[in-house]
């Protein structure tokens, strides 16, 4: 996805998944969204210059199997078709060192496993993404106010707040609490298109080793 794309959603699930603050009303509002519960999801539709690339994703969290440990699915619509991350993790909010274990599909290509190495890469990269820091993102919220928003899902009343990746418009009421997040810059927009608790995973089939990444080219007599 493009990075404006992805940093609106991480700006977006940041500002979602705070914990305390120093002002009483938006510690209540930080501390109320977030809680997600198995089979929870949220489904958006992106607007702006970079939709042609990106035109949905929904968020859930399912489980694989018999076993019910969580996992984070991010589903996406792209321009190369349909792509689909899975992190094993405790629940949500969760932070790059409870990311367990990690699923990718794309398009009709067979479901493949992460190995080891590129989890630690990219736990590594959300480590030392400033995005990523979920209680510096909250403590830096500014709350605009009380708003009631209108979206396709419907008009929901939401609380306004600003970080300086962009706004989000946030509800107790929905799964993972965006109802709607703007971009900085670049003019990328998500909107809630429909909610519910009803999500399984959309990987079934149980995934294929990828091959470990190459350590890189022999060193030089």
């Amino acid at each position: 996805m493009k990075k404006s794309v992805t940093g609106l959603l991480a700006a977006a699930l940041l500002v979602t998944g705070a914990g305390q603050a120093p002002a009483q009303d938006l510690a209540k509002i930080c501390g109320s969204i977030g809680g997600v519960g198995m089979g929870d999801w949220a489904e958006y539709t992106m607007e702006g210059p970079n939709a042609a690339q990106v035109s949905g994703v929904r968020f859930a969290l399912v489980h694989r199997g018999e076993v019910a440990k969580p996992w984070f699915e991010l589903k996406a619509n792209t321009v190369q078709g349909e792509q689909v991350v899975q992190l094993q993790v405790p629940g949500f909010p969760f932070g790059p060192t409870d990311v367990a274990d990690g699923i990718m599909k794309a398009g009709p290509m067979p479901a493949m496993r992460l190995p080891e190495q590129m989890i630690g890469m990219m736990k590594q990269q959300m480590m030392s993404n400033p995005m990523f820091d979920v209680q510096v993102q909250c403590l830096a919220s500014e709350l605009v106010g009380e708003e009631t928003v209108e979206v396709p899902a419907g008009r929901i009343k939401a609380w306004h707040l600003r970080v300086s990746e962009g706004e989000a418009w946030v509800s107790p009421d929905v799964p993972f609490g965006i109802v709607r997040g703007e971009s900085a810059e670049g003019g990328d927009v998500m909107v809630l298109a429909g909610h519910g608790s009803d999500a399984t995973s959309s990987i079934p089939e149980e995934p294929q080793a990828m091959p470990a990444m190459p350590a890189g080219p022999p060193p030089r007599d």
